[in-house]
């Protein structure tokens, strides 16, 4: 058995997880029945631009709150114990991460590095940052939040859709991996970390960077009233571009989080069908997140060419991503052995086995 004590889970992470979820459908699920004149101005082009912006950034910040909790468990473990942890997750990461890609093949590449590949870089990564002090991961999240600036000429400004997805070789698939793909590393492990530092500051803490960011986002929109810009894009000439994420875009996205955190923090003890139902989706959000694509792909293959009102579209948007909240209770309830959640713990408590029998011959050898 683990030598490693069972965390007691947080309901209002699990609500967290549940809400970037349901965030990411939103996303994925508006890109697909956006009408072909959608702007940002129109009210479904805002709320998904707006939910948008902030899905990935939460998706993130959540599992980088709860690898450091899992990593900072097995602090003083034997390295099989860390091996246990980090192999599963890993390459079922990897495998889901190549699910999505066949899956979503008419946006992604088989092989294309996305939020998933990037999660199993953390995992990776865990270990180290869970020896790091609270003030070196601050750092280092500063300098992550900068390094949109600093590595412009890598991170792929002003590429196509098909530059960012796509690589010729090993070393161009690392590079979009790491620095200027989807969802690279540079600089979206900063979400990551701050995920792990909300979970270790304190509430006055919190609350200073939190209006730190507010004061740093309306210096934002100050910037591009003065100046004439345009505010947020997905991508192009804007202040905040999703790609790539660029510095004023990380701080107003991380200003978001945090300010979400602490909402949710709020309602930790109350009570509720609905709070219960997004909270047990938010325990298989692994899972959600790769079916969810399924139904997505059947429509482009099947249904269009469609071209939706926006009256049509916010509707289907809306009804798909609210059919998941009792669709992730009830799977979470009734079948959650048939999940990737339930996938990690058991390949997670196996080799554990594994490695505690061998460590036990081994004493008994000498």
């Amino acid at each position: 058995m683990s030598s490693v004590e069972k965390g007691a889970r947080r309901a209002d992470i699990d609500l967290l997880r549940g809400l970037a979820i349901l965030f990411m459908v939103e996303a994925h699920v508006g890109a697909t029945l956006a009408p072909s004149d959608l702007s940002t101005s129109a009210p479904l082009g805002l709320l998904a631009a707006s939910i948008g912006g902030l899905a990935a950034p939460l998706f993130i910040a959540v599992a980088g709150w709860g690898g450091l909790q899992a990593a900072r468990r097995r602090l003083g473990s034997a390295p099989g114990e860390w091996t246990a942890w980090v192999l599963p997750r890993v390459l079922l990461l990897l495998v889901a991460q190549l699910l999505v890609n066949v899956v979503m093949s008419p946006v992604f590449h088989w092989s294309t590095p996305g939020v998933l590949s990037l999660f199993a870089l953390l995992a990776l990564l865990m270990p180290l940052l869970a020896r790091l002090s609270l003030r070196t991961r601050m750092t280092l999240l500063t300098l992550l939040a900068c390094a949109p600036l600093l590595l412009s000429d890598w991170t792929g400004v002003g590429w196509t859709w098909e530059e960012r997805i796509g690589a010729d070789d090993l070393a161009g698939w690392f590079g979009l991996l790491l620095l200027s793909g989807t969802y690279p590393l540079l600089p979206w492990l900063c979400f990551a970390l701050l995920g792990g530092l909300l979970a270790d500051l304190d509430e006055r803490r919190r609350r200073r960077l939190l209006l730190s960011g507010v004061l740093a986002s309306v210096a934002t929109l100050l910037w591009v009233q003065t100046n004439g810009e345009t505010w947020a894009s997905i991508s192009g000439d804007s202040l905040l571009t999703f790609f790539p994420a660029s510095t004023p875009f990380l701080v107003v996205s991380g200003t978001c989080v945090i300010a979400l955190h602490e909402l949710v923090g709020r309602l930790r003890s109350t009570e509720g069908r609905l709070v219960e139902a997004i909270g047990n989706l938010g325990r298989l959000s692994l899972s959600v997140y790769v079916v969810h694509f399924v139904p997505l792909t059947l429509w482009n293959h099947f249904v269009e060419p469609f071209d939706p009102s926006h009256a049509l579209a916010l509707v289907g948007t809306l009804a798909y991503v609210l059919l998941w909240i009792p669709l992730g209770s009830w799977w979470h309830t009734r079948l959650p052995r048939l999940s990737i959640e339930h996938l990690l713990k058991e390949c997670t408590r196996r080799l554990s086995a594994i490695t505690d029998s061998g460590r036990e011959r081994t004493g008994r050898r000498y």
